[in-house]
């Protein structure tokens, strides 16, 4: 996988917060992404990637959505697809609100 060629986009899971009038930034507990990749992995894949749903497309792709717990967790999954060759195409973190 050339990163290079691949286009991401990481939700930001940092969150401007204020005390005492000074501005701090804190990571988010966790947020709800969709990431899309090349490729097949059925359903029992799920488990391994922290959980997600995985949705099959008809055109050869598929689609992991769910709750992951923060950024390390969001990295694992993707260092997970890399290491089965997987060719990343986005990374979406979903408003639930």
């Amino acid at each position: 996988m050339n990163p290079h060629h691949e286009s991401t986009k990481l939700g930001s899971m940092i969150n401007n917060h204020k005390e005492n009038g000074n501005e701090n930034k804190r990571i988010l507990s966790q947020g709800f992404f969709e990431i899309h990749a090349k490729g097949h992995l059925d359903k029992s894949w799920s488990n391994w990637l922290e959980g997600l749903e995985v949705e099959l497309l008809d055109n050869g792709e598929m689609l992991l959505s769910g709750y992951i717990r923060d950024q390390a967790a969001l990295m694992g999954v993707l260092n997970k697809l890399y290491r089965l060759n997987l060719t990343l195409l986005s990374v979406n973190e979903i408003d639930q609100n």
